[in-house]
């Protein structure tokens, strides 16, 4: 069996595991440094045990000390979950998706005197529709970390630009202010199941919310939850299209039968959801 070494892609008969990360390289980057371990970080300095510091090596008539060995420390901290940039980002993401939401309910500046006759059921239905759109974000990055792979959410200039447009637009909403940026070696399988987090967050939370509206009676909540279903089962069925950029075409790409069975289970409930 010949596996692909997960730094520079290459066929190996006998690859070499990492003993920090676990991942499987070639004989060129078995080394952590070698392919930019993210474990690295375990990595102490050993003292060097006395059996070696003081064992001698006799060359005939001359008795000359063994050198200790060689020990490095490698300047490499465990990276944090996220960082300052990625949370101002994701905050102005936010401020724009809520924004999305609030214009969902009316033509033109309409949905600005619905604000002012009704606040409670504005503002909750847009923080619920910002909720299902960060889900979503923050599943990929969190399936990306738990992989090993460096992952941070990041605005785009044209997404957030259209996004902005589109609260202006009666019709067209265009939800896409920013993405996860990922980075690292990563195989078929991991692609997918990164790409495969985001949708089916989006069903779970769907599931949850549409529940949750059934038991709850006060039907301001009710109403709020119901949205919020909606939106979430509608992002996962839009999501799993498999064209393009969106999460669809990388989940078919890695097996076709968990593609087919989650978008028949997202566009069945998206069904159920709009009807009832």
């Amino acid at each position: 069996m010949r596996l692909k070494c997960q730094y520079c892609q290459k066929n190996v008969s006998l690859p070499f595991k990492c003993p920090f990360c676990g991942k499987y390289f070639c004989a060129d980057h078995r080394l952590p440094e070698n392919h930019a371990c993210t474990e690295l970080w375990k990595v102490k300095i050993r003292p060097v045990p006395p059996i070696e510091r003081d064992r001698t090596v006799d060359f005939g008539d001359v008795e000359t000390q063994r050198p200790p060995p060689i020990e490095h420390q490698f300047p490499i901290k465990r990276e944090r979950w996220t960082s300052k940039t990625e949370i101002y980002h994701l905050a102005v993401g936010a401020v724009i998706v809520m924004a999305v939401g609030l214009s969902m309910s009316g033509y033109g500046f309409s949905w600005l005197f619905r604000i002012i006759r009704n606040p409670s059921l504005m503002f909750g239905s847009s923080f619920i529709f910002m909720i299902v759109f960060l889900s979503h974000e923050l599943a990929h990055k969190a399936s990306a970390k738990h992989f090993g792979l460096w992952a941070e959410f990041r605005l785009s200039l044209l997404g957030a630009a259209l996004t902005v447009l589109s609260i202006l637009s009666p019709l067209i909403k265009i939800i896409s202010p920013g993405a996860v940026m990922i980075s690292g070696v990563a195989d078929r399988k991991t692609v997918g199941k990164i790409a495969f987090a985001g949708p089916l967050t989006n069903i779970i939370l769907a599931t949850f919310l549409y529940l949750a509206a059934l038991q709850i009676h006060t039907p301001l909540l009710s109403a709020i939850f119901s949205w919020g279903a909606a939106l979430s089962i509608w992002m996962a069925t839009f999501n799993l299209i498999p064209i393009g950029i969106f999460d669809g075409a990388k989940v078919l790409w890695w097996n076709k039968i968990v593609w087919l069975t989650s978008f028949l289970i997202s566009a069945a409930l998206s069904i159920v959801f709009i009807l009832l």
